[in-house]
């Protein structure tokens, strides 16, 4: 009986410091309260690892979606990869144009641009990410073409989905 109790006080004593000692901390990294501290979006923490970090989170991405990377190449601050899809009938190349760059909200310049690229690189369709969001006309211009535009918040849910250890983390 006295082993018992104890292990009852001990278990209660571990209860009351493990309270007191994660007083007012997240409980995890990708907790809401985390995300409000640090403001800027829920990938605003892919920044720290500069281009390189974003050119490695978008190969890894699109790699565990199931597309496979045929070439990646880094600019300043744009990222182009290029990939397969193998799943017969729907399957084809697809462009990913992803903008690091620190705007608030791509336009629709930028938009057309990725268009065109696609165009000529004669793929079956665009990606066009940021870490951002994109304008009312940036929507427009899309709309109707072989392109899809992945925001700051799209981006966030998919790399949640398909990575969710180093969204969880903050860790590419």
């Amino acid at each position: 009986m006295g082993i018992l109790l104890v292990a009852v006080i001990a278990t209660a004593i571990g209860f009351v410091l493990i309270l007191f000692i994660g007083r007012n901390q997240p409980v995890s990294p990708a907790s809401p309260e985390n995300l409000a501290r640090e403001g800027h979006g829920e990938m605003a923490w892919v920044r720290g690892y500069g281009i390189e970090g974003f050119q490695r989170l978008l190969l890894t991405l699109f790699t565990e979606m199931g597309f496979h990377p045929e070439r990646s190449e880094r600019g300043s601050a744009t990222v182009d990869l290029f990939a397969n899809d193998p799943t017969p009938i729907r399957g084809g190349r697809l462009y990913v144009h992803g903008l690091f760059a620190s705007a608030p909200a791509t336009d629709a310049d930028e938009v057309r641009n990725m268009i065109e690229s696609a165009r000529a690189e004669f793929v079956g369709k665009g990606v066009l990410v940021t870490l951002g969001t994109f304008t009312s006309d940036a929507q427009e211009a899309a709309r109707g073409n072989p392109i899809d535009l992945i925001d700051g918040d799209a981006l966030a849910r998919l790399v949640r989905k398909h990575l969710p250890q180093a969204f969880a983390q903050r860790k590419i």
